[in-house]
């Protein structure tokens, strides 16, 4: 099956960033940004949905946004 430009750009991102010690990407556009020495700025499609202050959280806060959008 043919990706379409942005799936491949998703996939080139996370493939870039899948061995990152803090912070992480996933496939789907969510991505968790170090910031402010502990904290993490979760973000998906340029916005910022939430800061959290260690990755469980970030990770737990992707896997409720997930089920929300659907």
């Amino acid at each position: 099956m043919a990706q379409t430009p942005e799936q491949r750009e998703l996939n080139s991102i996370y493939n870039f960033y899948k061995d990152a010690k803090m912070g992480f990407a996933t496939k789907d556009g969510y991505y968790a940004i170090p910031s402010d020495g502990k904290k993490l700025c979760l973000m998906h499609k340029g916005d910022i949905i939430k800061w959290c202050r260690n990755e469980e959280s970030a990770r737990n806060e992707v896997e409720r946004q997930r089920k929300r959008r659907k």
